[in-house]
């Protein structure tokens, strides 16, 4: 196969396509670039009709390289000090900067006419993350994950740094190195690193912990199979400047960990888990499936959290880089997960969790591993029920969406009374995915009696009203939103079994409504706990020790979309 080296003019009439690159600021440019046999050292003109452009450090909406607003662009010095000519000119060509063309170094005109080699060009410092001190209390806890240069990234991450959180959560797709070469990989994260947007989110000192998914840790759906995960692992590390003492950096395999922040009767404590080193092929195209054997974390993992579920703290997050709660999604034949087996265990985690009845998002989640889900729950459940934690939120990224979860844990001889264990799903920056996805266990909407104003019922959701079916609380034929809070078989809402939905403040049994944006129909293809449609998303957990409440809330570059407050 025949490969062509396309220049920037030449893209639009050999694709057909019109591309609008992107204007921007030099700080935007790769330090050095290759061009048709050419090395250049800031900008060219070549192939472009008289503009200036260079090549991106990150992809801009898909476009790779930019038009240069010139008065952006530094001055370049020669090895003797001299500054090199704005632009120079040589043979139909005008550049900024230096480049290799005809000579083995870079170079440029100067002043007087003449030619001088360049300085090399020095890569700019790499500012290093944050890490979180032990001592500090964790007031607000940021999360988010699926990191592009692309569409309002830079508006979310900005309103990010201004809110200031104690704690900010990677999630995974940390960078889409999607590659077993770990030069690219290095050079991937470096590039994410020196993003005009990224170098402030640094700057900021914004203490970081993190997990990794997919994408960061190596190819689409990989796990235990890849065969760079060690060395992944290193350039994981080395990226987020984990500490020489680190155990992950002194033989542990998996980038698993866990902190206990904060003073006595105020200690939140993070546990970031590996779901990528130790996980066992989800469906038979990513490997030989191990049946009931099947893991998600690996034993020595699974043992290190079953200790660390059993120290005591007030509040538990507990970060996963694919989503938890979701149940098994059952509109595929159970026999394609590799999980499967014989299917007595797989099919005996679902009823145990009281779910056979159940569908849940098609996309990668833990529950195409049932028993592997039940086990963490069951843990989590154990720990709450042994008094070791208060309250417990599982937060996750990877779907491109953000998501408020709530699971009630069946009640258990081995591991006790039922118990409310929450997630959040912010997933990401610069990426949405606006399409419907099932989820009921979705945090539920609750309404009222008939509009008797006591929020005690839960919204069953979808209903059908006058041939209609509606995902969320709708104003058709009322002056407030409301829903049906019983539906027959076929989810048509029961005449009079209706209410008003629980509006921002309102009590609810869970705590109370937080706030519910004004544009939510605009954020949302569901209820009003997904928000898909907003072009980023994060999340946030605010912590009021004193009333012992914690919101979660999933926020847009704009606003605050949805948040509901539990008390723990």
């Amino acid at each position: 196969m025949k490969t062509y080296t396309l220049t920037p003019a030449a893209l639009v009439l050999f694709t057909g396509v019109v591309v609008a690159e992107p204007e921007v600021h030099y700080e935007s440019c790769k330090t050095s670039f290759n061009y048709l046999a050419a090395q250049y050292q800031g900008t060219t003109d070549k192939n472009n009709s008289g503009s200036q452009w260079c090549y991106l450090k990150q992809s801009i909406d898909g476009a790779t390289w930019g038009h240069v607003r010139t008065e952006t662009i530094p001055e370049f010095k020669t090895v003797t000090g001299k500054s090199c000519n704005t632009p120079s000119e040589y043979q139909g060509e005008q550049f900024y900067g230096c480049t290799t063309k005809n000579h083995t170094a870079p170079w440029c005109y100067v002043e007087d006419g003449s030619w001088e080699e360049c300085k090399p060009a020095a890569d700019p410092e790499l500012l290093s993350h944050t890490q979180p001190l032990q001592s500090k209390r964790l007031d607000r806890v940021a999360l988010g994950s699926c990191f592009k240069t692309k569409g309002d990234m830079p508006e979310a991450l900005a309103k990010l740094i201004s809110q200031q959180p104690d704690l900010f959560l990677w999630l995974g797709d940390n960078i889409y190195a999607d590659t077993t070469d770990m030069a690219v990989m290095r050079q991937k994260y470096d590039d994410k690193k020196n993003s005009s947007e990224y170098r402030k989110f640094l700057a900021a000192k914004i203490p970081v912990m993190a997990t990794w998914d997919d994408h960061d840790f190596g190819w689409n759906n990989e796990g235990k199979h890849y065969p760079q995960k060690e060395n992944s692992q290193k350039e994981y590390l080395r990226h987020f400047d984990v500490d020489s003492s680190d155990p992950r950096m002194n033989g542990q395999a998996g980038i698993y960990e866990a902190k206990m922040l904060g003073g006595a009767g105020e200690t939140t404590h993070v546990i970031t888990l590996d779901a990528r080193y130790f996980r066992s092929p989800t469906f038979s195209n990513y490997g030989t499936c191990e049946g009931e054997s099947s893991t998600i974390l690996g034993e020595v993992q699974w043992e290190w959290l079953e200790k660390e579920l059993q120290k005591p703290s007030e509040i538990k997050l507990i970060a996963s880089g694919i989503q938890v709660l979701p149940p098994l999604h059952q509109g595929r034949s159970k026999s394609s997960y590799c999980a499967y087996g014989d299917g007595k265990a797989f099919n005996q985690a679902v009823a145990s969790l009281q779910e056979t009845d159940m569908s849940g998002t098609s996309y990668e989640s833990w529950a195409e591993m049932p028993a592997q889900r039940e086990r963490l729950l069951r843990l989590v459940q154990k720990s709450i029920n042994d008094g070791k934690t208060k309250a417990v939120v599982f937060l996750s990224g990877d779907q491109h969406w953000g998501e408020l979860l709530q699971k009630t844990i069946p009640a258990s001889n081995q591991f006790g009374q039922a118990v409310n264990v929450y997630e959040v799903t912010a997933s990401g920056f610069g990426q949405n995915w606006p399409y419907h996805i099932e989820n009921p266990l979705r945090l539920p909407i609750f309404a009222d009696n008939k509009g008797d104003g006591n929020y005690t019922k839960a919204c069953q959701l979808p209903f059908k009203y006058a041939g209609v079916t509606y995902r969320g609380c709708i104003t058709r034929d009322n002056d407030k939103p409301w829903c049906y809070t019983e539906v027959d078989s076929n989810r048509k809402g029961v005449e009079g079994e209706w209410g008003n939905c629980a509006p921002a403040g309102a009590t609810i049994p869970t705590g109370r409504v937080g706030e519910i944006s004004k544009e939510i129909s605009k954020l949302t293809t569901s209820d009003r706990h997904l928000i898909n449609k907003s072009g980023s998303n994060y999340g946030l957990i605010d912590i009021d020790w004193q009333n012992r409440e914690l919101k979660m809330s999933i926020e847009t570059a704009n606003e605050e979309a949805v948040s509901t407050v539990i008390t723990f």
